[in-house]
């Protein structure tokens, strides 16, 4: 599933990628041409994950007669990378709603211990 496109909506291609796992923390998220990342990652933080990104491009950038990673030149902005974050919680949603039991809800405080109970039956 894709979350964003390049072109007039979005500097970035972000996509839920095919996994052959079945597990929840194993399922990927693309941020394609610049890194891959688990839900586990995602889900621990995303801070660090556009971190990652950052120095992956400063990097790119900084090579001699290397293709840039964005389409707007030497890096991105600060509304860009926030409009990232706003992909990966999409994705980070997304997962939990696919995998994730009454009982994980309920940790997190999203269901009562009644809700858990009347989904698990």
């Amino acid at each position: 599933m894709s979350y964003s496109r390049w072109g007039a909506n979005s500097v970035w291609y972000t996509f839920w990628c095919a996994s052959d796992s079945k597990k929840r923390d194993d399922q990927l998220f693309d941020v394609c041409g610049v890194k891959t990342f688990t839900y586990a990652m995602l889900n621990e933080s995303i801070d660090n994950c556009i971190e990652s990104i950052k120095e992956t491009v400063k990097q790119n950038n900084n090579k001699k007669n290397s293709k840039k990673l964005n389409l707007c030149g030497s890096g991105y902005t600060d509304k860009e990378y926030e409009e990232l974050k706003g992909y990966m919680r999409e994705f980070i949603n997304d997962v939990r709603e696919q995998y994730d039991t009454p009982s994980d809800k309920y940790r997190r405080g999203e269901i009562t211990l009644d809700d858990a109970f009347i989904e698990e039956v």
